[in-house]
């Protein structure tokens, strides 16, 4: 990787030998750098009327390995030519108004068709399978929480190989929960590629609109606040997706008392528990 810092210097120095098309690329990453942190490759390319071939070529220009890599740099950089600012207002305050601006906005964001489609799938599906890896892993444990609360058995996988195993066993009638803030993690997007071909449905939970593993998802809920490479798994970015996973949960509710029956049932098991 480029050394941290000079990314941003690396790419204004090398901009005029590059062709059009990155220089296109590199014109915007100059004047938007924030903005790019917040962009999956697909998103980039589109923003920029190039290709996601075209990406990663200024990626590899840079000696990063790929666009992950080069947004960390960016995010350094980007980090590190900012001054230090002073505290204005109680930090905790601005952090309750942040989160619950990401509910406000996620609540606005979520396209009630797809929920109602979402909730009919995890209804009939024959079973259900969770795939997450890191922060993404603490919004499917909270999935796999809220579905056994309602008595629906659901399988959790963090690891991706052991997901991949499990992937390629799926077929007509079982549903895939995929979860990824950024919808460009490369080895869950590998396994919903298997799940895929074994003709699995695929519900997508993410922060991203845009993204290579939505284009292959067959329903897509997108929570607000965007994660960049710095502020994965922060509060903010957290709680839009916990909020889709109560309005996918009172979607399955919908379709069958079964569910309030068995939430009372659940609760009732641990009750002898408490102190």
């Amino acid at each position: 990787m480029t050394d941290n810092g000079n990314i941003l210097l690396h790419l204004k120095q090398g901009l005029p030998g590059y062709s059009p098309a990155l220089q296109k690329l590199g014109d915007f990453i100059l004047t938007e750098p924030q903005r790019v942190l917040y962009l999956t490759i697909t998103e980039l390319a589109k923003e920029t009327d190039t290709s996601e071939a075209s990406v990663t070529r200024l990626c590899r220009n840079l000696s990063c390995k790929g666009y992950t890599e080069f947004k960390m740099a960016l995010a350094l950089d980007v980090q590190q030519s900012q001054p230090a600012l002073a505290a204005t207002g109680d930090p905790v305050d601005a952090l309750v108004e942040e989160s619950v601006q990401a509910l406000r906005d996620t609540g606005k964001f979520i396209d009630r068709e797809v929920l109602q489609q979402a909730g009919a799938a995890v209804h009939q599906a024959r079973s259900i399978q969770i795939y997450g890896v890191a922060a993404s892993a603490i919004t499917g444990e909270y999935l796999h929480y809220r579905l056994l609360r309602l008595g629906k058995s659901a399988q959790l996988f963090g690891d991706m190989h052991r997901a991949a195993m499990n992937a390629s066993t799926l077929g007509e009638g079982d549903l895939v929960i995929a979860i990824s803030a950024s919808g460009s993690t490369k080895d869950l997007m590998h396994v919903v590629n298997v799940a895929k071909k074994r003709k699995a449905q695929v519900l997508m939970l993410s922060n991203t609109l845009r993204s290579p593993m939505g284009n292959l998802a067959d329903m897509l809920l997108v929570a607000a606040r965007p994660e960049g490479p710095l502020n994965a798994g922060t509060l903010s970015g957290k709680v839009g997706a916990m909020l889709l996973v109560e309005a996918l949960m009172g979607e399955l509710m919908a379709h069958d008392a079964h569910y309030a029956t068995a939430s009372q049932q659940t609760a009732s098991a641990t009750l002898p528990m408490l102190i």
